[in-house]
């Protein structure tokens, strides 16, 4: 458990947080390991303690989370090798820079490749709030010659957390047409796109997890022939054990329905499993993966701290 409050602060506001994609939750996570790495001054082992305590605590906040996992991992390997509270610093500091620039990179590059992928003139789909999505299709807005007839976007709020307004502002924002509306009008719209695209939270050898309403997304996809392409990071893959974490990620019915009669049981669960046979491919910083097999070496690669082992284990 933190002891410092403003810890304690900006643990909860990412835990509460559900407008917000994983890539950009990673982001606001480093600010916490930079907070303690330092203000915290009791002890090495004090400290060391403290920062495994505080990866356990934000990644348990929102479990579904994938670069939670892995800055957590960065941070506590880079700890491990540290022999004082300045070494511990310089190293943590050096890690979390590391793995902040990690993700600008990859988002950069991801957007450079979905460029490729967006028909001009054409209505594409969005889903839910990703940042990787919002970044690549603004740079596939300004790749576009002044000559070229702008693609537009179709897309749905995302209940119940209703993200994909944010999603729909940024892109109105920058300058692009957007036409919005509740979910289950998703069949009057999707048919007339040419591509669909949607974030990524985590990802491993059975397929992507993704917000709630991505599965039927997926289905509508596959029905219609529409490709449907899945953004994500290197950083985002995990081991098959923490990918099924999401299911332990339900909000308050109330959150739905703040009210029901006796004997109805509300459901407020986020998150859901897409397979990778469903999707047209998952398009990374280093190319676009097709199979379960071609995730299969990151996914090996992948080498948990012990303190996190845990969580794995708990699935």
């Amino acid at each position: 458990m933190a002891e410092s409050p403003e810890v304690d602060k900006m643990l909860a506001d990412i835990a509460e947080d559900l407008s917000s994609g994983a890539a950009e939750l990673g982001l606001r996570a480093i600010n916490i390991y930079r907070h303690i790495l330092t203000t915290d001054k009791r002890g090495l082992s004090a400290v060391k303690d403290e920062l495994a305590a505080v990866s356990i605590k934000l990644i348990n906040g929102q479990p579904a989370m994938a670069p939670l996992v892995n800055l957590a991992n960065a941070i506590l390997q880079s700890a491990d090798k540290a022999a004082s509270l300045e070494e511990l610093e310089s190293a943590g500091l050096e890690a979390a820079d590391r793995f902040e620039s990690r993700l600008c990179d990859s988002a950069s590059r991801i957007a450079e490749r979905v460029s490729k992928l967006v028909p001009s003139g054409e209505w594409v789909f969005a889903y839910s709030f990703s940042s990787t999505v919002v970044s690549s299709l603004l740079n596939a807005r300004a790749e576009r010659s002044p000559h070229t007839k702008l693609f537009r976007v179709v897309c749905t709020e995302s209940r119940p957390s209703l993200e994909g307004r944010k999603l729909a502002a940024m892109l109105a924002s920058a300058g692009l047409e957007v036409t919005h509306t509740f979910d289950s009008a998703m069949g009057l719209f999707l048919p007339n796109c040419r591509v669909a695209f949607m974030g990524v939270d985590a990802v491993a050898r059975p397929g992507i997890v993704n917000k709630v309403g991505s599965w039927l997304l997926a289905l509508a996809c596959r029905e219609l022939k529409i490709p449907l392409y899945a953004l994500s990071g290197t950083e985002k893959f995990v081991p098959d054990d923490l990918l099924f974490s999401f299911e332990n990620h339900e909000r308050p019915g109330s959150e739905i329905w703040d009210a029901p009669p006796s004997g109805v049981r509300v459901v407020n669960r986020q998150f859901e499993l897409i397979p990778f046979d469903w999707i047209s491919g998952l398009v990374t910083e280093d190319g676009v993966l097709k199979t379960e097999a071609d995730v299969e070496k990151y996914v090996d690669a992948l080498n948990l701290h012990p303190a996190l082992e845990q969580l794995a284990l708990a699935q």
